[in-house]
């Protein structure tokens, strides 16, 4: 088990990669070279075999655990803005549930903007879902990838059970630079950032319901679990989503944390008791019995 963080100390951190990374002024291909320097020490939580694997034509990264269950999958969709990151980005997250619920995480590694601009995610994010059928499939997704997650299953060619969004980026039209207080709280993104990301993707088409799944339809989806925190700059796209008041969507916001908190299992308390509840919501919607990993 990796040393927890005290919340303030990593806030300081999340500062410092701002200032180095998500920053419109730099080039993409600097940011993901930034990005993979400042995370080179990533590594998963739990004892799990990590793969590069192609499925449904699309890089993946297979992380199995010791004991697992062919009949199961968990689908993990990284956020970066749709312009930076990979699934390496959510291995804390990923082995532990992959450990906990005996299924193998293949973490979708969908083709970046602006090489390949939307719907480039969701067609990726689709082909995977679609290459798993006949198996009992969950899926989650952080920030962007939670909005190309999110917009694959409005497409209804899925058969996933259950789905949880981590901080999630639904809304690519809105401008989020007028809530001057939230932008001050959020240690990691910006509105400039966000803007430069959401124009990079879909240039002037933002409310596309494939870009903007907040605007499409919910009525159908599976389970789905919101987690997001109160300082972070995209917290009002879950609680829009909670105010449809759809039975089968639960939103949960923890006052005091950041965009993306819930990634930081092993060094956070708060990121432990998250990852706890995404494995008891997957559980409830399949029947797997997950395992007690964390105290």
């Amino acid at each position: 088990m990796s040393v927890r963080t005290p919340p303030h100390v990593q806030r300081l951190g999340l500062r410092a990669v701002r200032r180095l990374v998500f920053r419109p002024d730099v080039p993409w291909t600097k940011q993901r070279r930034r990005l993979r320097a400042a995370t080179i020490a990533t590594r998963p939580l739990f004892n799990v075999d990590v793969e590069n694997v192609t499925i449904g034509g699309v890089a993946c990264e297979r992380m199995t655990p010791t004991n697992y269950q062919k009949s199961r999958a968990i689908v993990y969709v990284h956020g970066g803005g749709y312009c930076v990151g990979s699934a390496s980005m959510g291995y804390a997250l990923c082995s532990y549930l992959a450990a906990s619920l005996e299924a193998p995480v293949l973490g979708v590694n969908y083709r970046l903007a602006p090489e390949h601009r939307a719907p480039a995610a969701v067609d990726d994010v689709g082909a995977v879902l679609r290459s798993l059928a006949g198996r009992t499939v969950v899926a989650f997704g952080d920030s962007a990838g939670a909005g190309a997650l999110a917009s694959a299953l409005q497409r209804n060619d899925h058969g996933v059970r259950a789905l949880v969004l981590l901080s999630p980026w639904l809304d690519l039209s809105v401008d989020r630079s007028h809530d001057a207080d939230l932008v001050a709280r959020d240690p990691l993104l910006s509105p400039e950032w966000l803007a430069a990301c959401a124009e990079a993707y879909a240039g002037d088409d933002l409310a596309n319901r494939e870009v903007s799944p907040l605007l499409g339809p919910w009525e159908h989806m599976p389970p789905t679990l919101v987690i997001g925190g109160s300082d972070d700059i995209l917290a009002p796209d879950a609680r829009r989503l909670g105010a449809l008041g759809l039975e089968q969507i639960r939103v949960r916001e923890f006052p005091d944390f950041w965009h993306d908190f819930a990634l930081s299992v092993g060094q956070l308390a708060m990121a432990d008791e998250t990852a706890r509840l995404v494995g008891t919501h997957f559980a409830t919607s399949t029947g797997w019995q997950p395992h007690t990993l964390m105290s």
